[in-house]
């Protein structure tokens, strides 16, 4: 009886974290779907104007309100994280400024790339909300290695896009990106190898934070930093023809990667 009652506590254990695993993955691809609905009307009635009565009006005014609106919603964000940090530090539950934070984060975004770069910003958006889905798929599925691997090549990604797709105006930027991956790539691997010899434990302000799992494997995270860092240097160095083919290659890396890990899981 013994026996049968621990198996049947251990069986409803992991029900309920599967249950909980499954509602957060849930509540990723809801609110991708409605990010996802207010870039495509964005797409509709601001970049993709017609001569239909009251079309070149909202879109004047819109352009007209983007200050304000990114104003807001930082402004938001901000008294969000704030109000969460509080609410954390007396102990209680930060759900609903954690949700109000990222809804506020998430107009920050779309304001700001959309304001700035337009069509452009729109177009990689649409790209980026459902990839963002998929991250968080992967970190509630996958080990936590994997979900390394898959945001640093998608790092990468971003950043051989923004090289094919930047103009003369726009070489600040890539390059103030490409360093900043650098910066991301080295300190990837100097963490890695910290945690490495700590059994996956980060210890922040006198709390410790489990990564990885003990048994994590951090070879991949190092050969993906190394993928990454040759795929971006081979594009700039030979252009955006060859950067082309270089997404394509990364996008395979994590195919590869999916395929590996998958088959870990087994």
């Amino acid at each position: 009886m013994d026996k049968e009652k621990r198996a049947a506590d251990k069986r409803a254990a992991r029900n309920h974290k599967e249950d909980i695993v499954l509602n957060r993955v849930l509540i990723w691809f809801g609110a991708a779907v409605v990010a996802e609905l207010v870039l495509l009307l964005l797409n509709r009635y601001y970049i993709n104007v017609t001569t239909a009565p009251g079309e070149i009006e909202f879109a004047g005014a819109l352009l007209k309100a983007w200050p304000v609106l990114i104003g807001v919603t930082a402004v938001g964000a901000a008294l969000c994280l704030f109000w969460s940090y509080f609410w954390a530090k007396g102990g209680k539950r930060i759900t609903l400024p954690a949700i109000l934070a990222g809804v506020f984060f998430v107009g920050l975004v779309i304001s700001v790339v959309t304001y700035r770069f337009y069509a452009t910003g729109v177009q990689f958006l649409c790209g980026a909300v459902p990839a963002a889905a998929v991250l968080a798929l992967v970190y509630y599925l996958y080990q936590h290695e994997f979900f390394a691997v898959t945001v640093l090549s998608a790092l990468g990604l971003v950043g051989l896009w923004l090289f094919r797709r930047a103009g003369g105006g726009h070489q600040t930027l890539v390059y103030a990106y490409v360093a900043v991956l650098a910066v991301i790539l080295v300190g990837t691997v100097l963490l890695c190898r910290s945690l490495s010899a700590k059994d996956g434990v980060l210890t922040l302000g006198g709390k410790k934070l489990q990564l990885f799992s003990r048994s994590a494997s951090y070879g991949m995270i190092y050969l993906t930093c190394a993928v990454v860092a040759v795929a971006v240097a081979a594009a700039l160095l030979l252009g955006t023809a060859v950067a082309y083919y270089l997404i394509f290659a990364l996008v395979a890396w994590i195919f590869i990667m999916a395929v590996y890990y998958t088959v870990k899981l087994m």
